[in-house]
């Protein structure tokens, strides 16, 4: 029987006695974050599964193979707990800037096909070469390294010693000062070259920041990192982006590990046994001898506090200044450039860069007299993976105004201080025109009759307006009528329903006439007209009582459906606002009639 058949069989006959935990497919790098002219290493591991085929290696279209794939496997047993895993690494670069795409590679696994998870790369600006093309990595020819675990101990070694030597926690700073508003990573490791299981007992408070996780650190898996020349098994345990919010002087607090760590005590004072492969560390551990006992240690371990000097920002802040730090762009858009009196109009303000963009508050915008502004609502996006934070945060202003005319809104400033020049620095959007046309359509003056004696002329006003007021009454007194018509006809089924109304005369006549030969002021307003004569012809109306806000609810009275009520308002507004634009400017809109005679349709059909 050759080697390779009894390994195979031997495994075979350990799976009644020990459990493989839940097969998974990951994809891994050693950094989120990286230079142009950087590399990453990527990792495909394949844990816990019996049988791995058809595996098919991902096409990376944003990134270079410097080499790979590396084929990397390994056992260990742990509480009966049986882990193979095996790995195909990457090392690759970059071939441009921007958020890369990692891809998935597939494989079948247990005769099922699982893909793995992408992962999202920042890649920024290069550094100027060094000597060492890859000077953040050990070099090309170490990425194969491995942390050998160190768990054998000598008759008279000691526990704590191996402890101390090997399981070591860390607190990581990007930078030790910052000014206000300026973000600091702090990253929380644990190193371990050990068999051990760690949990956190007591976790850091981090009082006078803010606090924005950077990752999932369950989801984040080993790397190897050397210490003083000797490769550990590198954990992270939290990663934080911490924003300052006031000056002054603070210290980081540790955080615990409950750790509990095994070791195979020996009677052999040897010196320690050379490097095996993980298949061969899993047969001595199977078959170690009988004189062998383990032994578990339970020990808690911490990092060391790390003070951060916090300065203040520096005097001389411009008035628009509200507290962002970073490097920031602004925008503004306009929603609708023509809106009529008293109707909302809204406008966005964009702010995008990097920096402290979750405290970044809207800019305060101060519009002309007579403009109602109200509460802009916020909407963001925002990776809180790369530090600084990079992202856009978006306010939208709504605001109305009685006035009619044309406006020049002023533009809206934003000021930030830069911590790479330790400067202010103030932009602002565009000054945007805005017209405000009539909102509604008023009733033609009262006529006064000819001035004769005083007598006479007090007797024509209180005519006036005693005839103002028979007007008034009678369209409640329609308006009530029509509300009780319609409620009726939906009880009857249309039994009283009124005879249709024929419009003999196409109401938009004119304005196909107009359009025929291309004169856009005298189309939009025989469109304009078409409608209004359609309506006052179905509905039976006076000119006087040709009023938006009436007509609309005696329409919707009469059954017209809402879109259709939605369509008149759009060909009203269109109208309104081509008589505003320059004649040079302004063009036939075949669309508007073909809407307005959609409307002029459904309005013939009402009962």
């Amino acid at each position: 029987m050759s080697l390779r058949s009894f390994i195979v069989l031997f495994i075979a006959l350990l799976h009644p006695f020990f459990g493989f935990a839940q097969v998974s497919f990951s994809t891994i790098t050693d950094e989120l974050v990286i230079r142009l002219n950087g590399i990453v290493q990527v990792q495909y591991i394949v844990e816990n599964a019996t049988k791995i085929e058809a595996f098919e290696p991902p096409i990376f279209h944003d990134f270079k193979i410097m080499q790979g794939p590396m084929e990397t496997s390994g056992m260990s047993l742990v509480n009966n707990q049986l882990t193979e895993y095996k790995a195909l690494t990457y090392v690759l670069q970059p071939m441009h800037k921007g958020r890369l795409t990692v891809p998935g590679a597939s494989a079948v696994i247990n005769g099922k096909k699982m893909i793995s998870n992408k992962v999202i790369v920042e890649v920024r600006e290069a550094t100027p070469p060094a000597n060492n093309p890859y000077p953040r990595n050990p070099g090309i020819s170490g990425l194969q390294e491995s942390a050998e675990e160190d768990f054998l101990l000598g008759e008279n070694d000691n526990a704590s010693d191996k402890i101390k030597n090997n399981l070591i926690v860390k607190l990581d700073l990007d930078k030790n000062s910052a000014f206000v508003g300026e973000p600091i990573v702090a990253t929380y490791k644990l190193y371990t070259r050990l068999r051990s299981e760690s949990r956190v007992s007591k976790r850091p408070s981090m009082n006078g920041f803010s606090v924005y996780e950077m990752i999932d650190p369950y989801a984040a898996g080993p790397v190897i990192e050397k210490i003083n020349g000797k490769p550990f098994m590198m954990h992270i345990i939290r990663k934080t982006q911490l924003i300052p919010l006031q000056d002054g002087s603070f210290v980081l607090e540790p955080v615990e590990l409950e750790n509990t760590v095994r070791f195979l005590r020996t009677n052999s004072k040897s010196l320690a046994p050379p490097a095996k492969s993980p298949l061969e560390k899993m047969f001595d551990d199977l078959l170690a001898e009988p004189n062998g006992e383990w032994e578990e240690h339970k020990i808690t371990l911490s990092s060391m506090p790390r003070q951060i000097n916090i300065r203040a920002l520096p005097d001389g802040a411009p008035a628009s200044f509200n507290g962002a730090v970073g490097n920031f762009s602004i925008q503004g858009f306009l929603k609708d450039s023509i809106v009529a009196a008293g109707e909302n109009a809204t406008y966005e303000v964009k702010i995008e860069g990097s920096g402290n963009l979750p405290l970044v508050n809207a800019p305060d915008w101060q519009l002309p007299g007579g403009f109602e502004n109200f509460d802009p609502a916020v909407s963001e996006e925002i990776n809180k993976t790369v530090a600084p934070m990079q992202g856009n945060k978006t306010f939208t202003y709504t605001f109305t105004t009685g006035s009619t005319g044309r406006f020049t809104l002023p533009p809206v400033e934003f000021s930030y201080f830069d911590p790479a020049t330790q400067t202010y620095k103030s932009i602002q959007t565009l000054g945007v025109a805005l017209t405000v046309t009539p909102g509604l359509k008023t009733a033609p003056t009262l006529s006064v009759l000819p001035q004769q004696d005083i007598s006479q002329k007090n007797n024509g006003s209180k005519n006036n307006v005693v005839g103002a007021l028979v007007f008034l009454l009678g369209m409640a007194g329609l308006v009530l009528l029509l509300r009780k018509k319609k409620k009726q006809t939906s009880v009857t089924a249309g039994a009283n329903s009124l005879p249709e109304v024929i419009i003999k005369k196409d109401p938009l006549e004119a304005a196909r006439q107009a359009a025929g030969n291309n004169q856009p002021a005298e189309f939009y307003r025989a469109v304009e007209a078409g409608l209004w004569e359609a309506i006052a012809e179905k509905m039976k109306l006076s000119k006087s009582a040709l009023q938006k806000p009436l007509v609309l609810e005696l329409l919707e009275l009469r059954g017209l459906p809402p879109d259709k009520l939605q369509q008149l308002k759009d060909c009203w507004k269109t109208c309104e606002w081509a008589l505003y634009v320059p004649n040079s400017e302004n063009q036939v809109d075949p669309r508007l009639l073909k809407m307005a005679d959609d409307v002029v349709k459904a309005i013939t059909t009402l009962y």
